[in-house]
């Protein structure tokens, strides 16, 4: 077909969390998704990088160059109405080396929606495919299939995860929507700024951490769960390093940050629907973080709306990250130095605990050896001296300044010979 008769398709799966991030470009996808301007923005979403649309996307251009060298190998689909089902990012790659063919499948003009959706899932989600879906993308697909009715293990099966990746992938996209009706904000000049999908595009590594955190919390203190989320989300948004980001634990912010938290508003019972009956809010902490975690919501969301907000409000919010970064980046360096200090604390309790185990394993050693009669101390001797020698050490170290209350420390000195 020539490349200039197909059409991209305005509900392809690839580009779905991107199409909100340029309101013109959106709307001319909702008011005629056929037309020039739609196409031509589509056609630069393909293009871009997931987490950021406005750059072009390192594996598209790989994309581009394979295509040059060896040709299309791989047909795109279309429906008998000439709209790309697979191949939309091919076909974006085709036009800009000035290719005049795409090759295609045709679909039977009795496919339907469901049938459209299965073939695209079907192949983008192929082991071998060139391009996998972003972030995103794969969990607004997921979803989707959520929404449409499907059991929850035919959409496992569909796309090839296990139980545990889907129920994370539910949670986060839930935590991330969440986020962004937070961050809405009515700006001075009336502009409605919020963040969107795309901005958490690049957290995945984060978000799939939070998850496996706040499982754990939650079975011991769901409100210690809920300020584990808060404050790990601030440092998200403030775009952390993943190694900084683990050292938040649900009392991060009480512990080095406790100045900026503040004084929550009152909060009121909330009923049960469908009942009379009325519980108790979030806790007071938990109210506080989220009052903290709001103001950055909001001022992200002002920020990343440019040129469309007043210079002086986009200013506060740009100061008003700073100081929140300021202020998590002294915090995480003290939590850091603990948790050093914590670790080295524990470190020579560690690998006295390993040495037993292998003790351990060389009493079952020993014990195999004289049930078949193949074993003699003297094969031993060398180990067992080299053993007391590090014994002799530890014991030594141990007994500078020790008191000799420890019941430990008492029989390595009586093992060692050493006076505490």
């Amino acid at each position: 077909m020539p490349v200039d008769l197909v059409a991209y398709n305005p509900d392809t799966h690839r580009i779905r969390a991107q199409r909100s991030v340029d309101a013109a470009g959106s709307k001319a996808l909702e008011d005629d998704p056929w037309g020039g301007e739609a196409q031509s923005y589509l056609h630069r979403l393909l293009m871009g990088d997931p987490a950021n649309p406005s750059k072009l996307d390192p594996s598209f251009d790989a994309l581009k160059e394979d295509l040059r060298e060896h040709g299309q190998n791989e047909p795109g689909i279309i429906t008998r109405g000439g709209v790309l089902i697979n191949g939309n990012t091919r076909r974006a790659a085709l036009k800009e080396l000035g290719q005049d063919h795409i090759r295609v499948g045709v679909l039977p003009s009795d496919a339907g929606s469901e049938d459209i959706q299965g073939i695209e899932l079907s192949l983008q989600l192929r082991k071998d495919h060139r391009r996998d879906y972003s972030f995103m993308n794969f969990l607004l697909a997921i979803d989707e299939q959520v929404q449409e009715g499907r059991q929850a293990t035919v959409i496992q099966k569909s796309f090839r995860i296990k139980p545990a990746v889907f129920d994370r992938s539910q949670w986060i996209l839930v935590f991330i929507r969440d986020a962004i009706k937070r961050s809405i904000v009515k700006t001075e000049n009336g502009v409605i700024a919020s963040l969107n999908l795309v901005d958490f595009e690049s957290q995945q590594g984060k978000l799939e951490e939070l998850y496996k955190a706040f499982v754990a919390v939650a079975q011991r203190s769901p409100d210690d769960a809920k300020a584990l989320c808060e404050q790990r989300l601030l440092a998200i948004l403030l775009n952390k390093a993943k190694t900084d980001v683990r050292l938040i634990e649900h009392d991060f912010t009480e512990r080095y940050m406790k100045q900026l938290l503040p004084t929550p508003a009152a909060s009121p019972a909330l009923s049960i629907p469908g009942t009379s009956i009325k519980v108790a809010g979030d806790t007071e902490k938990v109210r506080s973080l989220q009052q903290l975690t709001d103001s950055a919501l909001r001022a992200k969301a002002v920020s990343n709306a440019g040129t469309r907000v007043a210079p002086q409000e986009a200013e506060a919010a740009n100061r008003t990250m700073i100081d929140l970064d300021a202020s998590v980046d002294k915090a995480l360096d003290h939590a850091g130095k603990q948790a050093r200090l914590q670790k080295r604390k524990v470190a020579a309790a560690d690998r006295i605990a390993d040495a037993r185990e292998d003790l351990d394993l060389a009493i079952d050693e020993v014990a195999r050896a004289r049930a078949v009669s193949q074993f003699a101390v003297d094969d031993i001797d060398e180990a067992l001296l080299s053993l007391k020698h590090s014994l002799e050490k530890l014991g030594a170290m141990i007994s500078r300044g020790h008191s000799g209350e420890s019941d430990g420390a008492k029989w390595l000195a009586a093992l060692t010979s050493i006076k505490l």
